[in-house]
Formats: C-alpha cells, sequence, structure tokens
C-alpha cells in the first residue's frame, strides 16, 4: 500500500489529465465513463489520436502512434469493442492504412515539435504496423484486409535476428503482434524468440529499467509471463519496486511528461502480479 500511497502523491503533483484519470480510475474509484470523456479529448474528428498524447508528437493531429496508446488504454480498462470512441479509432485505421500495410504521418504532423527519431521515421515499418494490429487482434475488430495487409508486410519485412539484438525496439512489433491469443503458424517460434530475450537481457543486465522489460510480459496469463522463470519474474519485480523515486514516480529515459504514462504501466504490472 505504500507504493500506492506515494503514487498517488505523485500525481497530485504532476504529469498530465490522462495519466491522472488512469491512476483514479485503476486504483480509486473514478468512473469509466469520466475516463473515456478525458480520453476522448485527444481524439480528433476522424477517429484518430494526437494532440500530445504520444508525448513525442505534439501536434494535435491524429497519427498511428498516439491511436497505438488509445487501443492500449481501452484494452487495459475494458471498453467493449462497440463503443463509440473504438469504432470511430478502427474507422481512422481502415480509412488511413497504406497499401503496404503500414500507417504514416500527415504533412501536418512536421509542422509542429516531432522528436528526432519520429523526424526520420522510416517506412514500411512493422512498428507501428505490428503493434497497431496486435491490440486490434486482442480486441477482436480491424477487416479482414487490414491484418492481410499487416502479414504480407510481414512476411516480408520479419527478420529473425531482431530478436538476437539487445534493442528493445527491435523486439517490440514481434512482442506486440504475438502476445494476444490468436492462430498463426509462426506465433510460437516468434514468442519463444521473445522469451529467449528478455532471459538473455536480463542476465547480461541490457535493460536499465524493468518497465520496459515488463511491456513484453504484461501478466501472469501471456505467454512470456507463464515461461518465464519464477526467480527471474521475482527479481525483476522486485527490481521494480526498487525503482519507484522518491515523489512517488518512476523514472524515464526520455521526455519528463512521460512519467506519468510509465507509471501507471509499472503500477498494473504490480497489481498483475499481485505486488500490490
Amino acid at each position: 500500500m505504500d507504493i500506492l500511497f506515494k503514487a498517488a502523491q505523485f500525481y497530485k503533483d504532476n504529469s498530465r489529465d490522462i495519466d491522472r484519470a488512469l491512476f483514479e480510475f485503476h486504483f480509486a474509484d473514478f468512473p469509466l465513463d469520466e475516463l473515456l470523456k478525458v480520453l476522448s479529448a485527444y481524439q480528433n474528428e476522424d477517429g484518430g489520436f494526437g494532440h500530445g498524447l504520444e508525448v513525442d508528437i505534439s501536434a494535435p493531429e491524429s497519427n498511428p502512434f498516439a491511436t497505438e496508446l488509445a487501443l492500449l488504454i481501452c484494452i487495459q480498462v475494458g471498453v467493449t469493442p462497440e463503443h463509440p470512441l473504438i469504432r470511430k479509432t478502427v474507422d481512422y485505421l481502415e480509412n488511413t492504412q497504406e497499401d503496404d500495410g503500414d500507417w504514416s504521418f500527415s504533412p501536418a504532423i512536421y509542422e509542429h515539435e516531432l522528436a528526432p527519431w519520429f523526424q526520420g521515421w522510416e517506412r514500411p515499418n512493422l512498428n507501428p504496423a505490428c503493434t497497431l494490429c496486435g491490440l486490434l487482434k486482442e480486441l477482436g475488430l480491424g477487416s479482414e484486409q487490414l491484418h492481410q495487409k499487416v502479414e504480407r508486410m510481414f512476411q516480408q519485412l520479419a527478420v529473425p535476428d531482431d530478436l538476437a539484438s539487445d534493442e528493445y525496439y527491435s523486439v517490440r512489433p514481434y512482442a506486440y503482434y504475438y502476445l494476444p491469443d490468436w492462430e498463426h503458424p509462426q506465433r510460437e517460434f516468434y514468442l519463444s524468440g521473445v522469451l529467449w530475450w528478455l532471459i538473455r537481457v536480463h542476465v547480461n543486465g541490457k535493460i536499465a529499467d524493468s518497465g520496459h522489460f515488463f511491456d513484453y510480459v504484461r501478466a501472469p496469463y501471456t505467454y512470456t509471463g507463464v515461461h518465464l522463470p519464477e526467480a527471474i519474474l521475482s527479481e525483476r519485480l522486485d527490481m521494480l519496486i526498487s525503482e519507484q523515486a522518491d515523489d512517488g514516480g518512476w523514472p524515464t529515459p526520455y521526455n519528463p511528461m512521460w512519467r506519468g504514462w510509465f507509471t501507471i504501466q509499472n503500477l498494473l504490472v504490480l497489481k498483475a502480479f499481485g505486488r500490490i
């Protein structure tokens, strides 16, 4: 409870409205409809999300990375696939997907502050295509055509060597694409690669913070949650708790505005594994 008490103090003084609303929803009595009102302020008429929901993309216009975050939020808070907010989001993704299966930035995105790594983003790219598609699969949404386009791109661009690197973002598309429970002949192959990547980087100490580690675990019932050795899971959970800062939030190697988001994600991991 001390973890939550400290986090509550952090949210009183820090973070964005959406991060505070998420904390209050998951750990207090904030109603779902009120949370979705906060989230909908980041949604545009086309159904996509912008307005800095993805901190590193400040433009108000819709972009796929902010939309990915919105889908993850909806999954975590239990929004039904029939909800108008999600339906509008899916319409955006259906309408803006390119023929190669990817999603791109509109020119207006570049007219606002944009993190350097996004300024030269190369496409087509498994990230965000596979991450978006994996979240849609988790919701049971997206047309057959949308998923087929992403699958074709995956078969063209997937490189098993990505899972042998030390790069967190190289592994991200494979984890997001396959952690949802769906039938695919290569699913166990790539998930076992994600599993061994987690084991290797843990043993080698290649991931500085445990929050990034748990992005590819999430909960005890996922493939990686089930198959990771208990000793590694326990050690990583201990590390995650120890990384909470004195002000109640978790640090981030990125823009400090991300702290509210990373803090709620870490708290949800601790909750899922029974540590709070």
